[in-house]
């Protein structure tokens, strides 16, 4: 079951349409699948390239590097950009900006803004950089490859890789054998449902949850796949929401599967209160430490490094907590969440919620 009065006031990570269906951004849909599924990603796109790639040594995303060369400002919601880097065999790195474009609405500017995205990140940071667009809408006529610009003699071409998914049927995209080639038939197929009723959509999804569990996918993957299929399709009604939820428990063998949009919160919460415990547990005992050395001279030496060390301890464990609250604030907030979402999803005001956010963005802004 959905916790509808959680996202009853969000206007953008989730919220309610008008016809009361619970829906979530493809934007944000998009951001959150090409991350957790970063290596099936390369392997889809880069295939004839893999070889150079040192796959085991991951990828690291650049989210904030993005941001301080695009802010928010800047940012078409409509978009879903995603930086992150990989190692070569070699020993060199390689940059990867994938550019989803969700809607395919028109803009004329497309190709130019691609090519300011990439001048940008290479002047910035140096670095040799892949660039690629995934168009998910259906008007060729806005499916740009390049840009282009002349003036008296000089000549400016700069041409980046695209994705067309309308070129691609849902039956070649399965046949990839890649768990993004499933994401990528997930949003082909969906191009299929615009025009289709409830029972129409409903039938593909649960014909691609059967064809997930059939798999043999890792459970975290399955996970993070399901809520894409669960979201990326959606109902003109919300009873066929629930529908779907219930028809997929003999699917996933499961008496009552978590419901996409508590996976989601879990997620954000797992992750926000892990990073902020290890930050809040290295700073805690940091202090500790440092206390107890200062103590040590005046009540000796031995005593006072044992009572730094506890107090270290016990500090560190108290900020972990405070410091995972943070995280998940910043998490959630990034993500696209509603302040007021936020403060009841953390259990905090939204006045505060709105300081650790003003926090966060003031030490970003002092790097």
């Amino acid at each position: 079951m959905f916790k509808l009065k959680l996202f009853g006031s969000i206007a953008v990570f989730l919220y309610l349409a008008t016809n009361g269906a619970l829906m979530v951004r493809k934007d944000t849909l998009w951001k959150g699948i090409i991350e957790d599924l970063v290596e099936e990603f390369v392997y889809f796109f880069y295939a004839e390239y893999i070889d150079q790639i040192d796959v085991e040594k991951g990828f690291v995303f650049l989210d904030k590097e993005l941001e301080q060369l695009f802010p928010q400002s800047e940012a078409n919601i409509r978009h879903a950009d995603k930086l992150f880097k990989a190692w070569l065999k070699d020993g060199g790195e390689k940059w990867f900006l994938v550019h989803v474009e969700v809607q395919g609405y028109p803009d004329a500017q497309f190709g130019r803004r691609m090519y300011e995205y990439a001048y940008r990140i290479q002047d910035r940071y140096r670095k040799p950089l892949a660039s690629l667009v995934i168009y998910t809408g259906p008007n060729r006529r806005y499916h740009f490859t390049e840009y282009r610009n002349s003036f008296f003699g000089t000549d400016l071409i700069y041409r980046f890789q695209t994705f067309v998914l309308i070129d691609h049927t849902p039956q070649v995209l399965r046949m990839s054998g890649n768990h993004f080639g499933l994401v990528l038939e997930v949003a082909r197929r969906e191009l299929m449902c615009k025009k289709k009723d409830d029972q129409f959509r409903l039938d593909i999804k649960l014909e691609l949850v059967r064809h997930l569990f059939n798999q043999g996918i890792a459970k975290q993957k399955i996970r993070h796949l399901l809520n894409f299929i669960g979201y990326y399709i959606v109902f003109d009604q919300s009873s066929f929401f629930h529908k779907f939820e219930e028809e997929i428990i003999p699917i996933t063998k499961s008496a009552k599967p978590m419901g996409i949009e508590e996976a989601i919160i879990n997620e954000i919460k797992e992750k926000g209160l892990e990073e902020g415990r290890k930050k809040g547990l290295i700073e805690g005992r940091a202090e500790g430490r440092a206390e107890g050395r200062a103590q040590g001279h005046t009540e000796g030496h031995t005593e006072g490094h044992k009572k730094g060390r506890k107090e270290g301890r016990e500090e560190g464990y108290s900020e972990g907590y405070s410091k995972g609250i943070e995280q998940v604030v910043i998490r959630a907030w990034e993500k696209g969440m509603a302040l007021t979402a936020i403060a009841e999803l953390v259990g905090i005001s939204p006045q505060k919620v709105e300081s650790i956010i003003a926090d966060h963005q003031r030490n970003g802004s002092e790097k």
